[in-house]
Formats: structure tokens, C-alpha cells, sequence
């Protein structure tokens, strides 16, 4: 017996050795604490974050939706973000998705009495973890549905966590970044299910995938939007015969969506976009902007464009050129450039593109699905850009792998000294939404994160440990003997 005990301990200990040593893990702690380092809480000045976080305190303290009390401290004559419907209470102009995810992490705050601006700090903490568990997924899906190398899936997810959007809005109180984790959700559970473990735990996955997906119209109406690519990579796979398992949970949060409404607006179909008092919303500017114009602002702009803040997405290009090549990924191709242009064309018809943002929030919730593409080239760059039946000359195909390398990794790196100069330096740069005013803020040693302004060391003990720990994934997967 006692021998059978410690066999017992010595299997739960490798496990939690294994667990503990494990790459993903790593990922996850190593991308939080890179977040923690930029928190730097709510923003009162930003109108989308304080009446969120107003909603939030509302529903706890009050068991109401209206934020009536907190008009007082808003910066006036700015009432932006708000509806105003006839009941006469004032309101958040977005969808509740965010306010209900927020309230039991306030209200946590609120049991253990911390105050603002405190428990504004923990409730970013939210937006990381949410974010930093979208990496680990990306990394998971690489590896198990895609075949791809640790190494190059661990690339991937770097990719994302810190040279795009994603590390910036990390660090804020935006919807876009949870959506972003539940579009990935829903994407990793068909995916995985189509591609490599089809026939098992079909309808569980299906009914997951639903419950996350019905969630997205809640934290942004524009998500519906992506139900469509949803909806047909079901029906063209085995899985068509269970799509109502999907659709019925979808239907369910809907119904929590128009008694909302029903609620606060006194008609379900009315959102919160219908009694804005002004026109800082995303559809009350309506389709004037010319949409080649929107295309421009939102792929190679300095204020928006994606190409122009990463430019080493640019190889999402090429990925997608290989997926869609290949009959294996092809669906997959497809279901991800569908979702990114069914987004960016809806956002690049609307006058309005974001608010006063870094970069572009829109785009946020399929950026992961532009990072995937590029592991396919990661994995054979000579294959994509210097084969044999592509070039003639002798010192392309000899170098071509390691001029690929290079010119990788130096978009790499810019893109991360990009975005994290925009996380921080300002996040919510009001009308100054250009790199040389995060640059300027940079050089003046204006540095937005809470942490590090009150003791610049506790916020190295903080960030080199979250550094170190990358890096070390990154060495370890690249030691090991690819298969």
C-alpha cells in the first residue's frame, strides 16, 4: 500500500512538473505579466471605459442598468459613448456583453473594499487574461490542427501577442478584445473537431462553440456578422447534420440580448446605438465614406492601417496564397479570410473607425485568424518564395531561407517596438493618433503603466521575468529536434 502511495505521489508529481514546465503555460504567464507591466487601469477620459466601468458599479451597488449618478464626474460638455431613451436614464451606446463579464471581478473588488482607482487596475487584469488565453489557444490550434512545429506555433502566437492591436488593447477596457477570444473559441472548436478528432465529442463541441458564439452580438453588434463564415464552414463539413445544436444556445443569448433592450429602451429591437446623443457610434455616421478610401485607411495608413502598425503581417498574404493552395487547409482558408474581409470591408464603408484608439480596435477580433497564415510560412519559407520552380538564380536558392529569416524577423521586431510603444505610452491617444506622438511620449519618459510609476523596480521585477520566460520557450522549442 505504501509503495502504491508513493507511486501515486511520484505520477502526481511528474504531472505537475510536466504541467508546470509545459509551453503553454509558459505563454500564458509570460504574455500576463507583459500586460501587467503596461496596465495602467481605467481611463476616465476614455467615454467607452468609464461607462462601461459605470454600468459595472451600477449593477452591483444599485441592481440597475443606468448610470445616471456617475453623469456628474464625467468630463462634460464630452458625453460621449451614452444613450439617452425616454425613460430619461442614460446608458452605455453599446451592448451589455463586457458590463456582464466585468461585474463579478468588481464586485470582488467592491466585497474586499478596494477602491478606485485600484479596482479599475484589477479589472483590466481581465482584458490579459482574456487576451493571454487567446495566445495559448492559437499556440494549441497550430500544433494540434495544423501540424505545425513548437517552434514555428510558438512564433505565431508571439506574433500576436505583441506585434499586433492585441497587446496595446490588451491593456484597455474595449469589448474587442474579448471578442477576439471568443471568435478564436468558436474557430479552435470547429477547426479542431473538422480537422483532427472528427466523430469525437461532436455535439459537446458544437454546443460549446454555440454558447461562445451567441455571445458575440453582446459584446459588439458587428460580431453577428461573422455567424455567416461560422455557419457555412459547419455546413460544409460532416458536422452539417448537428448545426442546430450550434444555432440553439446562439438563440438563447439572444433572447438575453433583446430583453436587454426590452429593459432599458422599452423594445427589443431597438439597441443601444438607437437613442445615442451623439454621433460618436458606429452606425449613426452611416456608409459615406468611399469604400477603396476605408480599405486605404484601414490596411496602409499611419493612423489605422494594419500593415503600417505590423507590418509583419504582411505574410499573412503569402500564408493565405498556401492555404488556399492546399486542399487539406483550404477550408480553413477560407473560413479565416472570410471572416477578416467580411470586418474590414463592414468598418472600411463606415465613416466612423474607432475612436480615439491606437491603431485600429475594429480589427481585433480576427487577428488571430491572420496570424495562423503565417505559421504556413514559417514552416517551408524556401518552399513559398525559393523554389526551384520560382527562381533561376543560383544565390536566391541557395540564401533565399536565410534572407527570408532576416527579413522576417526584422518586421518582427518592428512590430513589436510598435505596439508596445503604444501600450506603454498611450493607449488612448484623444486626436493624436499617430506613431510620433507615442514615440514623443516615449522620449519624454512618459510612461503609462501604474506599476511602473510607483517603483520603477517593482516593474522590472515584473517585466524582465515575463521577457525571460519567452525567450527561454522560444530557445527551448527551437533546441529540439524538429520532426
Amino acid at each position: 500500500m505504501a509503495i502504491h502511495n508513493l507511486d501515486n505521489q511520484g505520477g502526481t508529481s511528474a504531472k505537475i512538473r510536466s504541467l508546470v514546465s509545459s509551453i503553454p503555460l509558459k505563454l500564458f504567464f509570460g504574455t500576463f505579466l507583459v500586460y501587467l507591466f503596461c496596465n495602467n487601469g481605467i481611463d476616465w477620459d476614455s467615454a467607452s471605459e468609464r461607462t462601461r466601468y459605470a454600468q459595472i458599479k451600477a449593477i452591483i451597488e444599485g441592481n440597475v442598468f443606468y448610470i445616471d449618478r456617475f453623469i456628474p464626474s464625467f468630463p462634460h460638455p464630452q458625453l460621449w459613448d451614452l444613450s439617452l431613451p425616454p425613460n430619461g436614464h442614460y446608458y452605455p451606446n453599446k451592448p451589455p456583453g463586457l458590463t456582464f463579464l466585468g461585474v463579478p471581478v468588481v464586485y470582488i473588488t467592491s466585497v474586499l473594499r478596494i477602491p478606485y482607482p485600484l479596482d479599475g487596475f484589477i479589472l483590466i487584469l481581465l482584458t490579459c487574461c482574456f487576451t493571454s488565453a487567446t495566445v495559448v489557444l492559437l499556440y494549441s490550434l497550430c500544433i494540434r490542427s495544423f501540424g505545425m512545429s513548437e517552434k514555428v506555433s510558438l512564433l505565431v502566437s508571439l506574433i500576436y501577442s505583441f506585434a499586433t492591436f492585441a497587446f496595446p488593447h490588451a491593456v484597455t477596457l474595449y469589448s474587442n478584445s474579448f471578442s477576439a477570444f471568443f471568435v478564436f473559441s468558436v474557430v479552435y472548436l470547429l477547426v479542431s473537431q473538422n480537422k483532427k478528432e472528427e466523430g469525437k465529442n461532436q455535439i459537446t463541441r458544437l454546443l460549446v462553440s454555440g454558447i461562445m458564439a451567441g455571445y458575440l452580438p453582446l459584446l459588439d453588434y458587428s460580431n453577428v456578422l461573422l455567424f455567416l463564415p461560422f455557419l457555412l464552414y459547419i455546413f460544409f463539413s460532416k458536422n452539417r447534420r448537428y448545426i442546430g445544436i450550434f444555432l440553439l444556445p446562439v438563440t438563447l443569448w439572444l433572447v438575453v440580448l433583446l430583453t436587454y433592450h426590452y429593459v432599458c429602451f422599452g423594445d427589443p429591437f431597438i439597441t443601444s446605438y438607437g437613442y445615442a446623443i451623439n454621433t460618436r457610434n458606429t452606425f449613426d455616421w452611416g456608409y459615406t465614406r468611399p469604400l477603396h478610401l476605408g480599405l486605404l485607411r484601414f490596411l496602409f495608413t499611419p493612423r489605422r492601417g494594419i500593415f503600417i502598425y505590423s507590418p509583419v503581417l504582411i505574410f499573412s498574404i503569402f500564408g493565405f496564397y498556401v492555404m488556399l493552395k492546399d486542399k487539406q487547409d483550404r477550408k480553413e482558408g477560407v473560413l479565416f479570410l472570410s471572416s477578416f474581409l467580411i470586418i474590414l470591408f463592414f468598418f472600411s464603408a463606415l465613416a466612423y473607425s474607432s475612436g480615439w484608439v491606437f491603431g485600429s480596435r475594429r480589427l481585433d477580433p480576427v487577428l488571430p485568424l491572420l496570424c495562423i497564415p503565417i505559421g504556413r510560412v514559417l514552416q517551408s519559407p524556401k518552399k513559398v518564395f525559393f523554389s526551384k520552380n520560382t527562381l533561376t538564380n543560383s544565390f536566391l536558392e541557395k540564401n533565399g531561407t536565410k534572407l527570408f529569416w532576416f527579413a522576417f524577423s526584422a518586421l518582427f521586431l518592428l512590430s513589436i517596438v510598435i505596439n508596445g510603444l503604444g501600450a506603454i505610452t498611450d493607449v488612448h491617444p484623444m486626436n493624436l493618433e499617430y506613431l510620433d506622438h507615442n514615440i514623443n511620449l516615449f522620449l519624454n519618459g512618459q510612461i503609462h503603466s501604474l506599476i511602473w510609476n510607483i517603483s520603477p523596480l517593482l516593474g522590472l521585477i515584473i517585466l524582465l521575468p515575463a521577457i525571460m520566460i519567452n525567450v527561454y520557450a522560444l530557445y527551448k522549442t527551437s533546441k529540439r529536434r524538429e520532426e
